[in-house]
């Protein structure tokens, strides 16, 4: 996969924002099950045979207006995501903790969206929803915005038939772009894009905040907010760790596809933005702190021999984890492995990508059905590649275990505290890691490291850069 040639067609004034919208062009990390996607006609037909009935049994919105609501003008506009249902009666936001409160005690008018990944309808939470200050949005669009999604895509089909006879894409990236551009992801992109638009007319903010790691969605967002009234100006709020291989987050697209302005939840990943973000926007970076409270304690663990196995909310990495600790498991029976995946991610589809049956899964793997937290406490490892939910873990009293996998960039939230000593790729490896874990000098330093990652983690928010953020315009 040629990432700079694929960068100079994401540029090209020329390429439509459907084709721009393609999910394989703003990769957030470089994982490489996630880049080799396998390319399948039958795949692609059925993917378009499946929105086709989608468009029929939503055929009765065929009328349905567009957003309409009015809603009294709010200055500031927040983007954020209903992972479950919990999170309507929530006092804090999962991504933004108390930001609103510092928001309401300064007397800052908002209005907040959430992006619906639970899989209950959005109309329904909507009804349920008794906050008249947010909304949720839908997961599907009426028939004349599906039938209009069908339609670009098609047309970017040809575009990229063109691109490729023009030679300026391999056949390689050429079906991988394909496959990407019939991808859920790619839809979900453009359905941003256009509810954003009917929404910002609607709220007429002046900022709006949105969580920012790269990904399409953002960039359409963005265009979105951009398309109506460039003077609003987008501020991406990163909240998750940032790795010197991360790539989407680091790129300028032409045009009106990137934040005005980022704010920084960790020092690390604030460093790490200023020496690898590009020039336009180094000097928009600030570090603003965690909006989160900081309410982890270090607990007694219950079982020594027990392994917390938490992938990232990408489906290649539940592979490469779910493999390496079923490995594990089989090999080593006195030891019990805990798999937990990131709500976002179907976890039946794991196990057919595993081509294993939940029944026939070895007796000391569990199914995680419990809170993280009660999870964490189970443990006494934690193994990883990218997930940030390890921090939490860690910082909790987990002893952390980085699967280090061959050919892999390394997208470790924890590096930059703990090195590589943590690092295993197979069983040999593991097992030493064991041995090491139990020495005395090494949970001294273990103790240090978590205390330096406490304060990088959870540093207050510096309010006045925040207040301060929305007196620019």
């Amino acid at each position: 996969m040629k990432i700079k040639t694929l960068n100079n067609i994401l540029d090209n004034k020329k390429i439509s924002l459907t084709t721009k919208s393609i999910s394989a062009f703003h990769i957030v990390k470089l994982h490489s099950l996630f880049i080799k996607k396998k390319f399948s006609v039958i795949n692609i037909i059925y993917k378009i045979f499946k929105k086709i009935l989608v468009i029929i049994f939503i055929f009765n919105d065929f009328f349905k207006k567009k957003y309409n609501k009015k809603i009294p003008n709010k200055k500031i506009l927040i983007i954020s995501h209903l992972i479950n249902k919990k999170h309507l009666n929530s006092k804090d936001d999962f991504y933004y903790g108390n930001f609103e409160n510092i928001l309401k005690k300064f007397n800052k008018s908002y209005y907040k969206l959430m992006i619906n990944h639970t899989d209950i309808n959005s109309s329904y939470l909507n009804l349920k929803n008794r906050n008249k200050n947010f909304f949720i949005l839908d997961k599907n669009l009426n028939f004349e915005y599906e039938c209009k999604i069908i339609f670009k895509k098609i047309i970017s089909l040809f575009e990229l038939f063109f691109l490729f006879f023009c030679r300026k894409l391999s056949f390689k990236n050429f079906f991988l772009l394909i496959t990407s551009l019939f991808d859920s992801t790619t839809s979900f992109s453009l359905r941003i894009n256009y509810q954003i638009k009917d929404f910002i007319k609607s709220v007429n903010p002046r900022f709006c905040i949105l969580t920012y790691e790269g990904y399409s969605w953002e960039r359409m967002c963005i265009n979105g907010v951009k398309s109506v009234d460039e003077k609003i100006e987008c501020i991406g709020y990163q909240h998750t760790p940032v790795t010197h291989h991360h790539r989407a987050i680091f790129n300028y697209m032409n045009g009106n596809f990137n934040p005005d302005k980022i704010w920084c939840s960790q020092i690390n990943s604030y460093k790490i933005l200023r020496k690898k973000i590009y020039k336009k926007l180094k000097k928009k970076i600030l570090f603003v702190g965690n909006f989160k409270k900081n309410t982890i304690k270090k607990s007694k663990i219950y079982n020594s021999k027990s392994f917390l196995v938490i992938p990232e909310g990408i489906y290649s990495e539940c592979d490469i984890l779910f493999r390496f600790s079923l490995r594990l498991a089989r090999q080593f029976k006195n030891l019990s492995f805990i798999w937990r995946v990131h709500p976002v991610i179907n976890f039946k589809k794991v196990l057919n990508d595993l081509n294993i049956k939940k029944n026939n899964l070895p007796k000391n793997i569990l199914i995680s059905s419990k809170k993280f937290e009660e999870d964490v406490l189970r443990c006494k490892y934690v193994i990883y590649t990218g997930s940030a939910a390890v921090i939490k873990s860690v910082l909790m009293g987990n002893y952390p275990i980085y699967f280090h996998s061959d050919n892999e960039k390394n997208f470790d939230p924890l590096i930059a505290f703990f090195g590589d000593k943590n690092y295993v790729n197979n069983e040999k490896s593991f097992l030493n890691l064991l041995k090491r874990i139990e020495y005395k000098s090494y949970k001294k330093d273990f103790r240090k490291k978590v205390l330096s990652l406490k304060n990088d983690s959870f540093s207050n928010p510096d309010v006045k850069k925040i207040i301060n953020s929305f007196k620019s315009r």
